[in-house]
């Protein structure tokens, strides 16, 4: 399958985005903010918007929080990225200095003029209204993933959805070149039938200090939300291929002994997947979010399919680069999804960073008009309801102990049973 070229329109004036939450994924302030480094202290949202207005791609920028004075020393914490060529790093504060207000994005999506768009890191919980709002002022969106949790909410939005309206999701680890790759290979028909995939994706425990808050105000959100979910929509948007059933197990340790919540520790997700020729295949997914402090990757993340032709192992954590510091130990960073590292030819080298990709083709997309991504295979609305329904019946089973949770369709929708 050959996908259409898109090509981005030349003229198209500058896109308005109004940034709809200020934490880690948005901006890089979190709880560990000057205490304990992470993979996203620069944020990825606010420099991707900031890049992308050096272009020229992108006008005014608002970032939307609940606390103005928040708002405020993320704007002095920036400051010094006027250094760098092209970079303004000047945004439009919602709410303002002094003030506290946990709807001034909407504020901001009636302020700014079209065209605009929307990049959304909220909780879980609250994508759905952000979604809906946009979808109601005719606004394009990106949001962190997973999009919604329930099919529910998910058929709530696509209802809502007017005809062409771009509401991409950001599994940005699509845009990762060994995923590029697998994808092709796969059209290619290099590896025959899929007959298994199995993924691991696995964070330190730092992460629960920095979601703390969300997790004690919903406790139903969990890892395999969070970052199972990556490897399980990568295995659809590979394949093609439609899912038949879902068991999850669960364990517990950490996160409830040291933090007093009922949040598992990691998750794993089984399921079953029917191709387009009928061929029917597994795959499992472990997820977690309870490693050590000290692990040498902030993320190990690894797939491997077993197919009709043979094996591919895809470890997306070691990328060839590792340090040993006094002061921090060993680490192993991966320099191919976000970091502020220079280009020789000055300023910012974003454009090969997978996840300043996902943003900047959302821009392009959305500044080309309604319809522009309707033939290309992209991570959209659409596009998650496949994952949408796993993560439910997921958690239904989790809810059932470890039951398996059917998924079937009737109609234009899909069903858990």
């Amino acid at each position: 399958m050959n996908t259409p070229a898109f090509r981005p329109a030349p003229d198209a004036p500058p896109l308005n985005l109004v940034l709809i939450g200020s934490g880690h994924y948005a901006t890089g302030q979190t709880a560990l903010s000057g205490r304990t480094p992470t993979d996203k202290d620069t944020g990825v949202l606010l420099p991707s918007a900031l890049f992308l207005r050096a272009q020229g791609k992108v006008g005014r920028i608002a970032v939307c929080g609940q606390d103005g004075d928040k708002l405020q020393d993320i704007q002095a914490r920036i400051g010094h990225w006027a250094q760098d060529p092209g970079i303004d790093p000047r945004f439009e504060a919602f709410p303002g200095p002094g003030q506290h207000d946990p709807q001034a994005w909407l504020r901001a999506l009636d302020t700014l003029p079209q065209p605009c768009a929307a990049l959304i890191a909220l909780p879980d919980a609250l994508h759905a209204e952000a979604m809906l709002a946009c979808a109601q002022r005719g606004i394009p969106f990106l949001i962190v993933k997973p999009a919604v949790t329930t099919l529910d909410d998910y058929y709530r939005v696509r209802e809502a959805m007017p005809a062409g309206l771009l509401g991409m999701i950001d599994y940005h680890k699509v845009f990762d070149e060994a995923n590029l790759l697998l994808l092709d290979d796969l059209r290619q028909q290099a590896y025959g039938r899929v007959h298994h995939v199995s993924s691991l994706m696995s964070q330190r425990r730092d992460m629960i200090r920095i979601y703390e808050r969300w997790l004690r105000a919903n406790p139903r959100c969990n890892i395999n939300h969070y970052l199972g979910s990556h490897y399980i929509h990568m295995t659809g948007f590979l394949t093609g291929a439609v899912p038949l059933d879902v068991r999850a197990t669960q364990q517990f340790g950490h996160i409830r002994e040291a933090w007093g919540l009922a949040v598992a520790d990691t998750i794993q997700t089984q399921i079953r997947w029917r191709a387009a020729d009928g061929h029917v295949f597994a795959s499992h997914h472990i997820a977690g979010w309870a490693d050590p402090g000290r692990t040498e990757s902030m993320t190990y993340q690894q797939m491997h399919l077993l197919t009709e032709n043979g094996h591919v192992f895809s470890d997306q954590r070691l990328r060839g680069t590792r340090k040993v510091l006094e002061a921090s130990g060993p680490q192993a960073p991966n320099p191919h999804f976000f970091n502020l590292s220079r280009s020789l030819l000055g300023g910012w080298n974003l454009t090969t960073k997978y996840g300043y990709q996902s943003v900047a083709h959302f821009v392009d997309l959305a500044a080309a008009g309604r319809g522009a991504a309707d033939d290309l295979h992209l991570p959209t609305l659409a596009e998650s309801e496949h994952v949408t329904a796993i993560l439910e019946a997921a958690d239904r089973s989790l809810a059932r102990d470890s039951a398996v949770v059917s998924i079937v369709r009737e109609g234009d929708r899909l069903h858990l049973i």
